[in-house]
């Protein structure tokens, strides 16, 4: 069976580290823990949860920009970021401040209120960059018609994670590197294409 993987679904696979899963006639339900720094890195996010981060780059729709905390003080951004997560009514579950590392739960939000798990929200500064990296992601995913391998979607937790760290970011009044590009767009200003010449 391993053979028949693939390589890049093999690798996801062991990345996902040890899961729970349990079926019932309607749908299944998969509950992992993936938390913490690889290499330098908060973890990606699978195709197969729940999940926002600044390090999935191979997932437009998981897919979040980095903040920047606009001060040179690293250790003070990472103490107000540490405040708003408890002003945010997350539980914080580790403070790493030497490697400005911050790992918070929050209960999970699934549309339906089926979910009664937890979401896992971790933060990482890059204090040479003046940058915040992210990852939320729920612990819980909820199949209807069992999953039949790691690329099944599960139920959508409705923008709750994405919202959730946004909640974070402008009770700190950080800037999104994203919002950059997402204000100077405008559609006013785009050109037609002129196919036919």
């Amino acid at each position: 069976m391993v053979l028949a993987l693939g390589r890049r679904a093999l690798s996801l696979w062991l990345a996902a580290g040890p899961c729970r899963t349990e079926t019932s006639a309607l749908f299944k339900t998969r509950t992992c823990v993936r938390t913490g720094i690889q290499d330098g890195r908060l973890l990606s996010c699978t195709p197969s949860e729940n999940c926002v981060a600044t390090s999935a780059v191979k997932s437009p729709s998981q897919f979040g920009p980095p903040w920047t905390y606009g001060r040179s003080n690293a250790t003070e951004a990472f103490r107000d970021l540490v405040g708003a997560v408890e002003d945010e009514g997350l539980t914080i579950v580790e403070v790493d401040e030497d490697n400005f590392y911050l790992h918070a739960t929050a209960p999970t939000q699934v549309r339906g209120g089926r979910a009664l798990d937890l979401d896992d929200v971790e933060f990482k500064l890059a204090p040479a960059d003046d940058l915040v990296f992210y990852r939320s992601a729920s612990r819980e995913a909820i199949f209807f018609f069992p999953a039949q391998n790691i690329y099944s979607v599960p139920l959508s937790d409705g923008g709750s994670n994405r919202a959730r760290l946004e909640a974070v970011r402008k009770r700190l009044g950080w800037e999104s590197l994203g919002a950059l590009y997402e204000e100077a767009d405008d559609p006013s200003k785009y050109q037609p294409l002129d196919l036919l010449s």
